[in-house]
């Protein structure tokens, strides 16, 4: 079993690691990026922003990108946002993480191992790592990088640690926590001080302000589903919202939840482009509160084939963060849907 769910999610890890079609040229700190568009499809070309291009390697302002000859590359496993305009990096290889703002390092802190796979950040500051094959815990740091609280994450709500595949903060209402995402649930493991908690789960993920529950799923070959429950419900939902794509989806990005409730579904895609070849998209769908289309739009895709577990992040206000591998650097975009 547990050597059965290794192989799926290293497929799915390739899946976003292969060497595709560029679908944004850029070069400049600022780019209008030119998207990969059909004209058979309505998604637009949307504005990006280089807001970080930082060096690969293992110096002070660098972030570490491991390229062996007999094993998957990798690149930094994931990213977070911090609540003012900081952008924090878990250079995983250099067993550290970076913190970077105005696209200037401003900070390094150390961590103990290098086997971490994801990454986000507490209210008060505080860090939350994951690590999911390893060590299969949840660490709680400080900013000089001590552990705090370290939680197993085997218990009868998560009995294969390797299904947890990122971390969520729920900073509001009363489901307010540190949660790890499985496969369509989610399971509460701390406070947002960081302290143990008896695990809870939860049949989705939360919306921004902790109220709803949220899931989509793949119906068919170009379909996906959108459910989400009603406020403050495990048990009631809302009529489900059908999102059709144009090309083959390869797997669901995830979904996410701005301010003011709009919906944002994203899918990895493969198709064909005007001359028949084979091609790759990121794309993004984005829905009012009441299910209705607002907006398509397609992303970067990344050449190289380094692994990134986390690279899309959705902030309060609704602008996308994608965070790449590109030839020397480690790249992130800020769109503005």
């Amino acid at each position: 079993m547990i050597k059965d769910m290794k192989i799926k999610f290293l497929l799915i890890f390739l899946a976003l690691g292969l060497s595709l079609n560029t679908a944004l040229n850029s070069e400049k700190s600022d780019v209008s990026p030119t998207l990969l568009q059909e004209k058979r499809l309505s998604a637009r070309e949307i504005k990006a922003v280089e807001i970080l291009r930082a060096p690969i390697g293992s110096g002070s302002d660098e972030v570490g990108v491991s390229t062996p000859d007999e094993a998957n590359p990798e690149g930094p496993m994931s990213f977070a946002l911090g609540k003012n305009e900081e952008i924090f990096i878990l250079d995983q290889i250099n067993s550290r993480i970076q913190v970077y703002k105005n696209k200037i390092r401003i900070e390094t802190i150390p961590l103990p191992t290098d086997t971490y796979d994801d990454l986000d950040l507490c209210p008060d500051g505080k860090i939350v790592l994951l690590d999911s094959l390893n060590q299969e815990s949840l660490f709680i740091l400080n900013r000089k990088g001590e552990v705090l609280n370290k939680i197993p994450l085997k218990g009868e709500l998560i009995p294969y640690p390797l299904e947890a595949t990122e971390i969520q903060i729920v900073e509001e209402g009363k489901f307010a926590g540190i949660w790890v995402a499985l496969d369509g649930r989610s399971v509460r493991l701390a406070s947002l001080d960081g302290k143990s908690l008896q695990p809870i789960g939860a049949p989705g993920k939360f919306s921004l302000n902790g109220k709803r529950l949220m899931k989509a799923e793949i119906l068919g070959e170009i379909t996906a589903i959108v459910y989400r429950s009603e406020e403050n419900s495990f048990a009631r939902w809302e009529p489900e919202i059908t999102v059709e794509f144009p090309w083959p989806i390869v797997l669901l990005h995830g979904i996410w939840e701005d301010r003011s409730e709009k919906i944002y579904l994203g899918a990895f895609l493969s198709g064909k482009n005007d001359r028949g070849e084979e091609d790759f998209a990121h794309e993004f769908v984005v829905l009012n509160p009441q299910g209705k289309k607002l907006n398509r739009f397609r992303i970067f895709v990344q050449e190289e084939p380094h692994e990134i577990r986390r690279s899309i992040r959705l902030s309060p206000e609704g602008y996308l963060y994608q965070m790449f591998v590109d030839k020397d650097y480690v790249l992130i975009l800020k769109y503005e849907p």
